[in-house]
């Protein structure tokens, strides 16, 4: 199996996937199958030089200044950090791929390093692309844009794919099949009103797979993610499409800020919020051991349970319901003897797929709505309570709970 990974902007190391790599290998030896072949395609070195560009606001600011000393800067120029940590470098770097010359530089250090790869394990067949925020769009771009010449390395990456063999006149000496993509952090939905990729174009090459051999597809989501959105509504496939297509989201939270601050549950603090955990969601994937499960049940075309078990994933957000009292404050780790009579009075929410876990629900007399997480072993792993005020936050989030893992 060969990983070939694509990433997005900001990224001027060619090491930029190492760790995932490992977490990925971890997976394999989990599931006792042998590890892939990675490469890390790099064209980050395309990219412009950021800091000029800022180094010259700063001048612009600072000139200012000088002309008038009670200005603050800060007033003037809002969120500078925010600014250039997140958007000016996705901005950079997507509006330096969309120059002619520099997109076709960019697809022509793809193009080299591909057929590197390829070459280097001439019997290894079974090609799986992961790719990240901007090299998500230049993937797609490559696959399915109808805006190149027959000279653009565009097409030479085609040609490696043995689906695209009767789209294409170049023969290669080496081909291989592509057997799964990765989207992370995925800004596709928005970029192609840009680069008008028609449904067609992505229905034409899954007709090239067959109903025993889809091409597996995946758009990773994490929720804090400003630049990541679901694809599948807007991607009409078609009826009996070999294109085995799926949205997965990541329900967690980037970092402790902004696990504390969406925890006080006040909606005037939601900017500060997403300022606090958008640029770490967005760099998260290459980090984050559910991707790498995700992945590996990609490539592996498997529905493995992932390391991180659905227990862990839904506590966190349960303890994030605005007014839940947890049982544990004031009872410690065990339950008192109306604690245990409500789970079995209560009704069996939720089995969570893995089998890691379930949830009760119980709502009293005086409409006080208990929820009750058990593993397993049907040990109680987290209790609480919120008043009827807060009623509807909590089943708002229960539902999507249940919503995020009915497909799994």
């Amino acid at each position: 199996m060969l990983v070939f990974f694509i990433h997005g902007v900001a990224t001027r190391n060619a090491e930029y996937s190492s760790k995932l790599e490992q977490l990925i290998k971890t997976e394999f030896s989990h599931r006792e199958k042998k590890n892939p072949h990675f490469f890390p395609g790099f064209w980050g070195f395309s990219s412009p030089d950021m800091r000029k560009i800022w180094n010259g606001i700063d001048e612009d600011l600072e000139a200012i200044k000088k002309k008038d000393p009670k200005i603050d800067r800060e007033e003037i120029f809002r969120y500078r950090q925010f600014r250039e940590g997140l958007f000016s470098q996705f901005l950079g770097d997507f509006f330096t791929y969309m120059n002619p010359d520099k997109g076709r530089e960019i697809r022509e250090t793809i193009a080299q390093q591909l057929d590197k790869f390829i070459k280097q394990n001439p019997n290894d067949s079974e090609l799986h692309i992961v790719a990240h925020s901007l090299g998500t769009v230049i993937l797609w771009d490559i696959l399915f844009s109808d805006r190149f010449s027959a000279e653009d390395p565009a097409l030479s990456i085609r040609a490696m794919i043995r689906e695209f063999e009767n789209q294409t006149d170049v023969k290669p000496k080496h081909q291989v099949n592509l057997s799964s993509i990765t989207l992370m952090g995925s800004p596709i939905l928005f970029v192609n009103m840009m680069l008008d990729v028609r449904p067609e174009k992505v229905n034409q090459f899954a007709d090239s797979y067959s109903s025993e051999q889809p091409l597996r597809w995946l758009n990773l989501i994490h929720p804090s993610d400003l630049i990541a959105y679901p694809l599948k509504a807007s991607l009409p496939l078609a009826e009996n499409t070999y294109l085995k297509f799926e949205d997965e989201y990541l329900l967690e939270d980037a970092n402790l800020a902004e696990k504390t601050v969406r925890s006080l549950g006040l909606t005037p603090l939601t900017p500060l919020a997403m300022a606090l955990g958008s640029s770490d969601a967005h760099s998260s994937y290459w980090n984050c051991c559910k991707t790498a499960g995700l992945i590996t049940n990609n490539i592996l075309n498997q529905r493995k349970v992932i390391s991180q078990n659905l227990l862990d994933i839904v506590i966190p957000h349960l303890e994030q319901v605005k007014g839940m009292t947890p049982i544990s404050k004031f009872m410690g780790i065990g339950l008192n003897d109306d604690h245990s009579k409500n789970i079995w009075k209560g009704d069996l929410y939720l089995k969570f797929p893995d089998k890691s876990g379930k949830i009760y629900l119980y709502i009293n007399p005086l409409k006080v709505h208990h929820v009750y997480v058990l593993d397993s072993d049907d040990e109680l792993q987290f209790g609480g309570y919120v008043g009827w005020i807060d009623q509807e936050g909590l089943m708002q989030k229960l539902e999507l709970i249940r919503g995020l893992m009915i497909n799994r």
